[in-house]
């Protein structure tokens, strides 16, 4: 398999969000939701610090989840 074709498949098998550090509450169309499954997903940390940076987010982390994992990194 091209190294291509193997990137966009792992692309699609993670899902990049934020988390708010003090409530644990996920990054949605500039608000919170306790639901990790409605978060906004980005491409990459470069759409993550825009994001960041456009809404003034601060004491936030990278939520990172690999679905083949089932679970989160922080």
């Amino acid at each position: 398999m091209p190294a291509k074709m193997l990137n966009s498949a792992q692309e699609r098998s993670v899902k990049r969000f934020l988390r708010h550090r003090n409530s644990r509450e996920y990054f949605k169309n500039g608000s919170w939701t306790s639901d990790p499954e409605e978060a906004d997903s980005f491409s990459d940390v470069v759409e993550v610090a825009q994001v960041c940076a456009r809404y003034g987010l601060n004491d936030v982390e990278l939520a990172v989840r690999y679905e083949s994992a089932g679970c989160d990194l922080f």
